[in-house]
């Protein structure tokens, strides 16, 4: 038996016409009467009564005629679920982000990808850059949020970049220089303690802070090393030591912590998007054309 097969008895029953219902399929009559003899022949059972006035289903055609109609609504489902998945509307997708991205990117996104794709799973997982590259080649995850690295080499991690923001100052609200409004020169900062988050964490943000404090002719004295930015951010508003972090997490602990620009800023910092090369998850595909539809626009404009 054959799905044409099947379709040939749905389009006799709906007609209870060999005639019109051969004219529908574009055949002549005798080869259709004929493919309905050999179905009923195969099935072992009569579908239809034929007079020379009328055509009529017979009870085993009238119960043959519902699960006919069930296999073709259930196919119709299954191509419209491949298409679906194929257009990457349906699965589960596996996201990582850094800590600094959920302040307003990370929401900024899901919103719209929710909005876009609600039949989507999304994984979310907080992941240091350096934890979200090694997870990306292992194919722990499928899209990576993260600070994009410095001097990118071709590893087989394709990036692009969502915003670039400049860098500020944090300082504990006691500190000499919190009360002040303009912006501070980097040197100032010569005899303070720094809070870093680690090379290992997030080497690109890790050396533009050294190399920037280099510039201006002191090495900073680092006094702890952690992994997050909010980490970061809490050990600032203790007063033991400053940092400098994102523009956009200036309102992180403002109650406790004084946000100033640098004067001639040199530091800048840059969230990217990140995939490994050779994906070719639909879903993945999907994602990142929204993204760069109404997201990465979205964030160059702030």
């Amino acid at each position: 038996m054959e799905l044409r097969h099947l379709k040939y008895f749905l389009t006799v029953a709906e007609d209870l016409h060999f005639g019109k219902a051969a004219a529908r399929l574009n055949m002549a009559q005798p080869p259709l009467s004929l493919q309905i003899r050999q179905l009923e022949e195969e099935i072992g059972v009569p579908l239809f009564h034929r007079t020379k006035r009328k055509v009529e289903l017979t009870k085993e055609g009238q119960l043959f005629l519902e699960k006919v109609n069930q296999i073709f609504k259930d196919l119709e489902e299954a191509v419209e679920s491949v298409k679906r998945v194929n257009r990457g509307e349906v699965g589960e997708i596996a996201i990582g982000f850094i800590s600094s991205s959920a302040y307003d990117i990370l929401p900024t996104i899901i919103e719209h990808y929710r909005k876009a794709y609600p039949n989507i799973h999304i994984d979310l997982q907080q992941l240091t850059t350096r934890e979200q590259l090694k997870a990306l080649h292992e194919g722990a995850i499928d899209i990576g949020i993260l600070c994009q690295p410095a001097n990118i080499k071709n590893d087989g991690i394709h990036f692009e970049v969502i915003r670039q923001e400049r860098m500020m100052i944090a300082l504990p609200e006691d500190h000499r220089l919190a009360s002040g409004t303009s912006p501070i020169h980097l040197e100032e900062l010569a005899g303070d303690s720094f809070i870093l988050t680690g090379r290992k964490a997030n080497q690109s943000h890790y050396d533009t802070v050294i190399n920037s404090c280099y510039q201006a002719g002191f090495h900073p004295k680092v006094v702890q090393e952690t992994q997050e930015l909010p980490t970061v951010l809490s050990l600032v508003s203790s007063g033991m030591g400053v940092a400098i972090v994102p523009s956009s997490i200036q309102h992180v602990l403002k109650n406790k912590v004084v946000y100033r620009d640098i004067y001639n800023n040199p530091i800048t910092t840059s969230t990217a998007f990140a995939w490994k090369s050779g994906n070719l998850s639909p879903t993945v595909h999907a994602f990142l054309n929204l993204m760069r539809k109404s997201v990465i626009p979205f964030f160059h404009q702030v």
